[in-house]
């Protein structure tokens, strides 16, 4: 049977089971239906291929697409339901993802770090899902990252990765000629810019230029031309903003190295992620502060929540309160009174002394000049008197 085209050919339906509505995306080679499995009753995206095989590459390529998201489970990989690869049109049919494109999302302008991170995480997860049965996406862009909105009252957006139309199996012949560039020219990796074979690596850098761009907004290499970007990140990397944070910058540069022995595996992006995403929740300022920090140029006091443990800077001096310090007694009032007396004591005896060192310096007769007698004789006489 023949696809409808037009919402007025909605009512037909695709095998006798898809209702096709409407086009939620397209592709070179196909377009994605949102439609009704009328056998379930349930939301389903319908991709059908909109260009026959063209050879026998072509019929493999889809062939693989189909056994790869088959043999797949992952909360970050669509789900694939059904197939029909020998119909005409051919179709798969995949979990519906009823959210916007990542694409969408930093149209309004960058993630938060911490936003950034969880997504770094789930697509991380997924790439190791799909590394690990052998296949490499070559495809990783905004446009091809559906966000899930959350569906609990206090879950998060789920990002997930869509559109293995041109993945490959790493270890199978290669599906596109020699030379040939498959994928999106803006998130290319310098390998498949030079037209050599894509891997694992592959994927980390271009999931490395999309997180750039989650966090700034700006596409990498946005220079006018296909071929300007793709000369551009053969030859150096991708400028990482200064005002990005540390931890941040150290895994942009490691995912977006030149030489792909250089890069993180899915594995080290996810531990590197969680820990990042970790460190930012322990200083969201929604969450209580349980860090001390001291106050440069300042004596500032660091207050803490009661109970908490103080992690303090290097510089900072904690001094400890004495335990059970006795508290200071008062002399007794006994201890006064001797004081008092051995005062009065020793003052009298000081002026005591001073007394009889005066009395015995003292002559006891003075010198008179002498007198004629009888006046000499009658004025001892009287001094003797006295």
């Amino acid at each position: 049977m023949t696809a409808p085209d037009s919402p007025a050919d909605a009512a037909e339906l695709l095998d006798g089971r898809y209702r096709l509505e409407t086009i939620v995306g397209q592709g070179g080679y196909a377009r994605v239906h949102r439609a009704t499995d009328t056998s379930l009753g349930r939301q389903v995206a319908v991709k059908i291929f909109t260009v026959e095989a063209a050879d026998e590459r072509d019929r493999r390529r889809r062939e693989s697409e189909t056994r790869l998201l088959a043999g797949l489970s992952h909360e970050s990989l669509v789900t694939l339901f059904d197939a029909s690869l020998e119909t005409d049109p051919s179709y798969l049919v995949m979990e519906f993802v009823d959210g916007p494109t990542l694409r969408t999302a930093i149209a309004d302008g960058p993630l938060p770090p911490r936003k950034a991170a969880r997504l770094a995480i789930e697509l991380s997860e997924a790439l190791q899902v799909i590394h690990a049965a052998g296949v490499v996406h070559r495809d990783i862009k905004p446009s091809n990252v559906l966000l899930r909105p959350a569906r609990t009252e206090f879950g998060e957006d789920r990002a997930m990765l869509a559109d293995f139309g041109i993945a490959s199996l790493v270890d199978s012949t290669r599906l596109t000629g020699t030379g040939t560039l498959v994928g999106t020219a803006a998130y290319l990796s310098p390998e498949q810019a030079r037209g050599d074979r894509a891997g694992a690596a592959s994927d980390v850098y271009s999931l490395g230029l999309l997180l750039l761009e989650a966090l700034t907004s700006e596409r990498a290499f946005a220079q006018q031309t296909p071929h300007e970007a793709l000369a551009a990140r053969i030859a150096r990397t991708p400028e990482i903003p200064p005002h990005l944070p540390a931890d941040w910058r150290a895994l942009l540069s490691a995912m977006t190295a030149l030489d792909p022995s250089h890069r993180p595996d899915a594995a080290a992006v996810t531990r590197a992620a969680r820990r990042i995403e970790s460190e930012d929740a322990a200083l969201s300022p929604a969450a209580p502060s349980r860090v001390a920090r001291s106050t440069e140029l300042t004596g500032a006091t660091a207050v803490l929540d009661p109970g908490a443990t103080a992690v303090l800077d290097p510089r900072t001096r904690v001094l400890e309160p004495a335990a059970d310090a006795p508290a200071r007694s008062t002399p007794p009032r006994r201890l006064w009174w001797a004081l008092g007396v051995l005062v009065v004591v020793v003052a009298i005896a000081v002026t005591v002394g001073i007394l009889l060192s005066t009395a015995a310096s003292s002559p006891t007769d003075p010198a008179f000049p002498p007198l004629p007698d009888p006046l000499g004789s009658h004025f001892r006489d009287l001094w003797s008197a006295l």
